[in-house]
């Protein structure tokens, strides 16, 4: 990385940002992009691109190949917890039986700070020496035929570190059921109304009249207390958003202590220590769609149109 920021005066603290409730596996791995870029977006909304959207149907269909797709539309709290708590069961659950499962929530925390990820696809895998263990695998998408740069890789490998540390802190237990409940503010009693109710299938309606969300959420964490051994080998596997071929299929390895230096500076820009770092690379800034507010950009720029102007 450049430039990785200046420290905040006591009012930059104050201005900087709205407390941070939780962060997400994407936004952490975005910082190792361009963190400039990643602030602006969050202080100035972006709107899906082509490409996201596309990105976003490749991944629908690769869960699809596992099973239906339940979605619901939620509009209390309890039932928001109730939703999630399903979807880590069912695809725990999915898991068990095949081997493979897709779109499996994680919730845990980094550095003290909350943080929720949606792994692409968690796996048993044999090694070379015939263990099964079990394999994460992130599925990006590319516009061109071209293998991601190393920039685009270091971001991927990123995001899949802290989906690893995130289900590892889950299976041993570091991350538990009552930790999951303060994060949440789960009530003492959970019941799903009669809108959420007319969106479960039959048999999902029929698991929470016989086992309510608190004892399934145990249920949830005995499943993870009891999966195999990760593998430190993390894959990521790029398709071309035409026809999914593979592009490239990056390995990668997690290691703690690289890890904690990385999450060490990322999370100094959540907890406000110090403010978003510069644009690491200038030809990033080709891809962005903040240039117009963004300070690095516009001083890179008029260095650039000063020299020219005394050519």
């Amino acid at each position: 990385m450049s430039e990785r920021g200046n420290s905040l005066d006591e009012n930059e603290k104050e201005l900087f940002q709205d407390e941070v409730h939780h962060i997400s596996a994407s936004k952490i791995a975005d910082q190792f992009w361009c963190e400039m870029q990643l602030h602006l977006k969050l202080q100035l909304g972006m709107e899906p691109t082509p490409e996201m959207i596309k990105g976003s149907e490749i991944h629908r269909s690769l869960e699809e190949e596992l099973g239906p797709i339940i979605e619901v539309e939620v509009t209390t709290n309890e039932d928001s917890i109730i939703a999630y708590i399903l979807q880590m069961y069912s695809k725990l659950v999915m898991f068990n039986e095949l081997k493979v499962t897709r779109e499996l929530p994680v919730v845990g925390k980094i550095n003290g700070i909350p943080c929720l990820g949606v792994i692409d696809q968690i796996k048993i895998e044999e090694d070379s020496e015939g263990n099964k263990l079990l394999v994460i695998t992130d599925y990006k998408t590319r516009k061109s035929r071209r293998a991601p740069t190393y920039e685009q890789k270091r971001r991927n490998r990123i995001q899949m570190q802290v989906y690893w540390h995130l289900l590892s802190d889950l299976k041993s237990g570091d991350f538990n059921e009552e930790m999951f409940k303060d994060y949440f503010d789960m009530p003492n009693e959970l019941v799903p109304s009669e809108e959420l109710l007319k969106q479960l299938p039959e048999e999902q309606i029929k698991l929470l009249e016989t086992t309510p969300p608190h004892e399934l959420l145990i249920k949830v964490f005995e499943i993870l207390r009891n999966l195999p051994e990760q593998s430190l080998e993390l894959h990521a596997i790029y398709l071309h958003q035409e026809d999914r071929s593979e592009v490239c299929n990056d390995r990668s390895l997690y290691h703690q202590e690289s890890f904690e230096v990385d999450m060490e500076w990322a999370l100094g820009y959540w907890k406000r220590e110090r403010k978003p770092a510069d644009c690491p690379q200038n030809w990033m800034c080709k891809f962005c769609q903040f240039t117009d507010n963004c300070s690095y950009f516009l001083r890179e720029y008029l260095k650039d149109k000063k020299k020219k102007e005394k050519k």
